[in-house]
């Protein structure tokens, strides 16, 4: 796929650039008019969807693709929004300007809202992940665990690589164990496409792992994504982890409504308690949640 773009966009620039530059004679070039609008913005929206694609299949490291598309719309955007001043300044037409002016303000918006929402990954583990895809290739085992508990599997898992994780499934013989705590750590990551390739690979929607459940793990860290998708699979929405904590009470302690809000159409009980005696309402600490649970009262 990759190869694929990356064709696309050499064609795409080798004939942007022949219509960009216009030819004035004796060897000498001069930008053509209404290049900006012609040509300069359909080529950074191109770039930006190249981008958009690299980072949904995986390609790239944790958070850089972002950066990059942020860059290319906060320049296009600086550039446009002068270029409608401009125009505006000197009683132009600054319709066009105007309109790239805002697609790339609503495509920085969006690319911003997912960079701040991408999961916390640590350099160590990017590390470590580096340092198993080197073994990988030295040709040991990609279910070989190291000092720290970790596999080329549970770590490419954990950084969301659906395309090494999928390489690995499809060569089978993966070690049970291994595939739950690979599923785990992409359900407390929030890697939802993921964690979508083991549940078909075989791995249950209520699977016990590590002391907790994918629905709780997914849960105690807000994890909207890969909680709907455990969900809508059938998994038990008061299914307690081996401390007696039940999903709904590990979104509350998360302060993640939208997840409680889910867990409670789903059927998880409100009342329903820890260790501690406490419900989930007895850890609210915000008027979201607290509504949640009025609105349940009510119903009720």
């Amino acid at each position: 796929m990759l190869h694929i773009l990356c064709g696309t966009l050499g064609a795409f620039c080798h004939a942007w650039q022949k219509a960009l530059f216009c030819s004035t004679g004796r060897g000498r070039f001069a930008i053509c008019k209404n290049s900006m609008r012609d040509y300069v913005n359909p080529l950074l929206l191109l770039i930006i969807v190249v981008l958009l694609a690299c980072r949904v299949s995986g390609v790239g490291g944790a958070g850089m693709l972002e950066v990059w598309i942020l860059g290319v719309c906060v320049t296009a955007f600086v550039v446009n929004g002068a270029l409608c001043l401009a125009r505006l300044l000197t009683r132009r037409h600054a319709l066009m300007s105007t309109v790239w002016a805002v697609v790339y303000l609503i495509l920085g918006c969006c690319t911003w809202v997912l960079y701040e929402g991408r999961p916390d990954l640590s350099d160590e583990e990017q590390v470590a992940f580096d340092n198993l895809a080197k073994a990988y290739q030295r040709g040991e085992s990609p279910f070989a665990v190291d000092a720290d508990g970790d596999s080329y599997l549970t770590v490419a898992a954990s950084l969301g690589k659906s395309g090494v994780v999928q390489k690995l499934l499809a060569g089978g013989a993966v070690p049970p164990e291994q595939l739950a705590e690979a599923a785990r750590r992409a359900a407390e990551n929030g890697r939802t496409a993921v964690l979508k390739q083991f549940l078909a690979a075989g791995v249950s929607v209520d699977s016990a792992i590590g002391g907790t459940t994918l629905l709780c793990a997914a849960a105690q860290n807000g994890r909207v994504g890969c909680v709907k998708l455990l969900l809508a699979g059938g998994a038990n929405a008061n299914l307690a982890d081996e401390e007696g904590t039940v999903p709904l009470i590990h979104a509350v302690l998360a302060d993640a409504a939208p997840v409680a809000q889910m867990l409670l159409q789903a059927g998880a009980e409100p009342t329903a308690t820890d260790a501690a005696g406490r419900s989930a309402a007895d850890y609210s600490r915000s008027g979201a949640i607290d509504s949640l649970f009025s609105s349940v009262r009510i119903s009720d």
